[in-house]
């Protein structure tokens, strides 16, 4: 009857692995979390940690602000020049007695060769590709985010194993005691199994202090550093469950993405400045309107005048060969953008292939024959200590190998989608 009952509970390995990712939760809520949790609190979900680090008000004012800066560029490329108005006094002691001449002008410059609007045009494009470089900032922040989420919740399932290790091991040191008192071992499996168990308290301490980094780390980037003695913890699955998309159509979406949008709308803008520049020939007139008084009977008069710039020596040949070269470098730029982002979505997608296919290959139920057959081999007294902490240990490393593949294919997927434009709230 003890045989039996030992050997339900040191069993930990699992016929299906991928559901050892989500089994372990409620046992983390117990086990993992520090005892001063609070965990009657909703166990926060990938969505939920994106939603939060997104709107925290830094956030929000740093985007806005970044909008505004551009939308201040339209303005004043669409703001009339403003009115001069001037006077001048004029005295002349010429004749037998002073005279005095008061003039008053206003004049405004009028634009008749369309810069303005070319302007205006252009810091509309720039606004634009503002907005698609911040769309660009949240898709980078929420990849941060969720690949700082799923490196809580590995380190919170690593805990989780460690755990059932330890029970594990306890459960054996009941075995070996009865085998000890019943004359069957020498102190010699107790000890070493002690041994073992040091082994596995110093991992347990490393892994631990991983966990207390990573979580930090996470917590500081959802605003919520001064939260941890009352955050309850993180819930999801650690492996991908969205099947992965054929390569050719993210390859497609190559082009969609906002960082490459930004780079043509830039192009475009200043392909736009290069037309605003070659206006320049075209002067701009400045009209004037005006009345002069003077003492003398009949001398007032109303005045009109008009002034233009003429482009004998300065026709902005800089600002053309300025807006000429960054846009030749946005184009090669935008090239050689889309050819490198095509190319880290292809190893990305092979590297997510390859990884599920190492995944399933430890999704087998050989690792739970082995811990069963060498519990029952070593009450039988078939083997020896070092054969049964063996088994334990292969288990364990085996369990920790598929949490490691795990994250690594959660990262990898994260990545994908940053990268596609695909699962990014």
């Amino acid at each position: 009857m003890v045989k039996k009952t030992i050997i339900s509970r040191i069993q930990y390995g699992s016929a299906n692995l991928r559901r050892f990712s989500r089994g372990v939760g409620f046992l983390l809520i117990a086990i993992a979390l520090p005892a001063r949790a609070d965990t009657s609190g909703v166990l926060l979900s990938a969505s939920d940690a994106v939603r939060i680090g997104l709107n925290r008000p830094a956030i929000v004012q740093q985007l806005k602000s970044r909008l505004d800066l551009a939308e201040s560029d339209i303005v004043e490329a669409r703001t009339w020049a403003n009115p001069e108005f001037s006077f001048e006094l004029e005295t002349s002691d010429d004749g037998p007695e002073d005279i005095t001449e008061r003039t008053y002008g206003l004049s405004q410059e009028f634009s008749i060769s369309g810069r303005r609007s070319i302007q205006a045009k252009a810091a509309v494009q720039r606004r634009k590709a503002e907005s698609l470089a911040i769309e660009h900032w949240r898709l980078n922040k929420t990849a941060e985010i969720r690949q700082l989420f799923y490196n809580v919740l590995y380190q919170q399932e690593r805990m989780a194993v460690y755990a059932q290790m330890r029970l594990a091991m306890d459960d054996l040191e009941t075995v070996m005691q009865e085998r000890k008192d019943a004359g069957d071992i020498s102190g010699y499996d107790l000890a070493r199994l002690q041994q073992e168990r040091s082994l596995l308290m110093a991992e347990q301490g490393h892994a631990l202090a991983e966990k207390q980094r990573g979580t930090q780390e996470f917590l500081t980037h959802l605003g919520l550093a001064d939260k941890t003695a009352t955050w309850p913890g993180v819930t999801d699955t650690l492996l991908p469950q969205s099947s992965l998309k054929p390569l050719e159509r993210l390859l497609e979406q190559a082009e969609n993405q906002p960082d490459l949008k930004a780079i043509k709308l830039q192009t475009d803008a200043f392909a736009s400045d290069e037309r605003l520049a070659r206006r320049s020939w075209i002067p701009d007139p400045t009209l004037g309107l005006g009345y002069k008084n003077t003492d003398e009977a009949d001398g007032d008069a109303f005045i009109f005048g008009i002034s233009l710039p003429i482009p004998v020596f300065d026709r902005n040949p800089a600002s053309q060969q300025r807006a000429l070269a960054n846009r030749k470098h946005l184009q090669s730029e935008y090239a050689l953008a889309l050819a490198e982002k095509k190319g880290t979505i292809r190893g990305l997608w092979y590297q997510d292939r390859e990884l599920s296919d190492a995944i399933n290959l430890l999704d087998c139920e050989e690792c739970k024959a082995l811990l069963e057959t060498a519990n029952i081999a070593y009450q039988a007294g078939e083997i020896g200590v070092l054969e049964i902490l063996d088994a334990h240990r292969s288990t364990f490393e085996h369990q920790m190998q598929v949490l490691t593949l795990m994250k690594e294919a959660r990262m990898v997927r994260t990545e994908l989608e940053m990268n596609t434009g695909g699962n990014i709230q």
